[in-house]
């Protein structure tokens, strides 16, 4: 706890208490020394009061159990003076976290303190770090600074997920993907469903769809129809690599921005509930189908570590049967490295006939044959 530091004021008015004591000395003058002591033992008083005025003080803060890098977020901060801190004070307080907290200004009349409602923006991902709150406070007479900082009463931990981002190109391609799956194969419809209307029996329907009950109070064959085939839903798959070649050069940078859009990936097949198989090489390929999958692979994102690989095989060595290969129901399979395209896009076309593949400079895609020419990179 450091010791109140004098303000430019409480300087000037320790030298003027000091210069009048002196002078009442030297000049034997008994009221000139009176109040060169009187001020002495004010400045004393007012240093005493400040080194105690903000102890006991506890700050407590609500946030978000999810929040994502560099998005701001709403959270309120609960201010509790401690018993020694007078009514009529004024305190600045400075909430790393919050960018308008910082020396705010604050009025605490009440002893159960105050709360106040701001905005939070993390700037990297991971667990929240830990950084204290500062208060500051001039209080008596603007003789000194006194600062105490202590720990935040957070009611959870919080965890701060990748910003998600989909280049343009990548985001063509997507809707390109979602454009073509009106034209895959349909499923079946299936006759136990539930029926959305009855119609007059047309020759070619199955007598099995004939609802007896009504067509024997209406007189005439009625068929159940049903629900209309749909087009099977497609599956993708997303492979996350830091594939290095020896005596290439990796800026942590690109791997902050593949999972960047890693996240972006999932978030979106999330939302359109597609599923998903996810692979972060050298790790195990996992199915996602549920919200909560998702959700637990974007909480994993944020606290993975890099994992340089020297070796392709580790990531694209084929299965020993089609039945082994988690990837074999994907009609797409996006491959995410931070080391240069050129490395390892062979690799991969050649594991995945479907695929698209990206850096953090270029973009290519072999998923159709007029698609297979190498497109110029270009920057994200």
């Amino acid at each position: 706890m450091p010791p109140p530091r004098p303000t430019n004021l409480g300087l000037a008015a320790s030298a003027l208490a000091a210069a009048t004591v002196a002078a009442g000395l030297v000049l034997l003058s008994g009221p000139t020394l009176a109040v060169g002591l009187a001020a002495s033992s004010l400045i004393l008083l007012g240093r005493l009061l400040a080194a105690r005025h903000l102890d006991g003080f506890s700050v407590e803060r609500d946030l978000p159990r999810r929040a994502r890098a560099h998005e701001s977020f709403p959270m309120e901060i609960r201010v509790r003076p401690g018993p020694r801190f007078p009514t009529d004070a004024t305190v600045r307080l400075t909430d790393p976290l919050a960018p308008a907290m910082r020396e705010r200004s604050l009025d605490l009349p009440a002893p159960g303190g105050r709360t106040l409602r701001c905005t939070g923006l993390p700037h990297r991902r991971g667990p929240l770090p830990p950084r204290p709150w500062l208060l500051a406070s001039t209080w008596p007479l603007g003789l000194f600074l006194t600062e105490r900082q202590g720990a935040f009463r957070d009611d959870h931990a919080t965890l701060v997920l990748p910003q998600p981002w989909l280049p343009p190109r990548l985001l063509e391609r997507l809707e390109s993907l979602s454009s073509a799956s009106a034209e895959r194969p349909l499923e079946a419809a299936d006759p136990l469903a539930e029926f959305r209307l009855l119609r007059e029996f047309r020759p070619g329907d199955p007598v099995r769809g004939i609802r007896w009950p009504a067509s024997l109070r209406s007189g005439r064959l009625l068929f159940a129809e049903t629900e209309p085939p749909r087009p099977k839903p497609p599956g993708y798959g997303i492979i996350l690599h830091s594939y290095e070649r020896p005596g290439s050069v990796v800026v942590p940078e690109a791997y902050e921005q593949i999972l960047r859009i890693a996240a972006g990936l999932l978030l979106r097949f999330q939302r359109e509930e597609i599923p998903t198989v996810f692979c972060q090489a050298p790790g195990k390929a996992l199915r996602l189908a549920s919200r909560t999958a998702f959700a637990k692979r974007l909480d994993a994102l944020a606290l993975s570590l890099r994992f340089p690989l020297s070796s392709l095989d580790r990531i694209f060595a084929p299965p020993c049967s089609r039945d082994d290969d988690p990837f074999r129901s994907c009609d797409e399979v996006f491959v995410l490295g931070d080391g240069p395209l050129a490395h390892w896009e062979d690799a991969a076309r050649a594991r995945f006939p479907r695929c698209t593949c990206l850096d953090t400079t270029a973009l290519t895609t072999a998923s159709r044959p007029a698609l297979l020419a190498r497109t110029k990179p270009s920057p994200l």
